[in-house]
């Protein structure tokens, strides 16, 4: 059996064991961290690196998108100006037709007002009705002036010592009527 020193050796070989072990575990090299602060800062720099890699990737996705959205919106512009140079050209072509347009509606109107003046001058009817009517009344007095015409007579006196009692007188055998003579000498 074992004696009590023996336990005692037994027991101090443990303990000294048992130190030696955490004294191993404690113990650290000159210049390292201690394995706690190494384990700490490693995690820290883990939890960083994983969050910049979300980041990252939440960033690569936003920028892919936004790819795709420029790519549209360039599409897009491209139309646009596209419709923008037909519309262009569209309009052009309206002022050029409003342009002969206008240019028509001025030759029309200097042609209307041609015709105005042509108007103007042109007799109304209540003008030509009166012209007419004093044609028609030369042409009823036209044989009787052809008579008086026919039936002149001139006679003269000419006094050489009294020039101012000199005379010249017209007369006609066939005068023409009162109507006439209205007619062609006026009112």
């Amino acid at each position: 059996m074992a004696t009590n020193t023996q336990f005692n050796r037994v027991g101090s070989d443990a303990v000294t064991a048992e130190r030696s072990r955490r004294s191993r575990q404690t113990t650290r090299r000159r210049g390292t961290p201690p394995r706690g602060v190494l384990r700490f800062a490693t995690g820290f720099v883990l939890i960083v690196a994983m969050a910049a890699a979300g980041f990252g990737a939440g960033s690569y996705t936003r920028a892919a998108r936004s790819e795709r959205r420029a790519a549209t919106l360039q599409a897009e512009l491209e139309a646009l100006q596209q419709r923008v140079a037909g519309d262009e050209q569209a309009a052009a072509g309206e002022r050029r037709h409003a342009g002969s347009v206008v240019a028509r509606a001025n030759d029309l109107q200097r042609s209307i007002q041609r015709f105005g003046w042509q108007l103007q001058s042109v007799p109304s009817e209540a003008q030509l009705a009166g012209l007419r009517n004093q044609v028609a009344e030369y042409a009823t007095c036209l044989s009787q002036l052809q008579r008086e015409i026919n039936g002149l007579q001139l006679s003269w006196r000419i006094d050489a010592t009294n020039p101012s009692a000199d005379s010249f007188k017209v007369f006609t055998s066939a005068p023409a009527s009162a109507p006439c003579s209205a007619a062609l000498t006026g009112p």
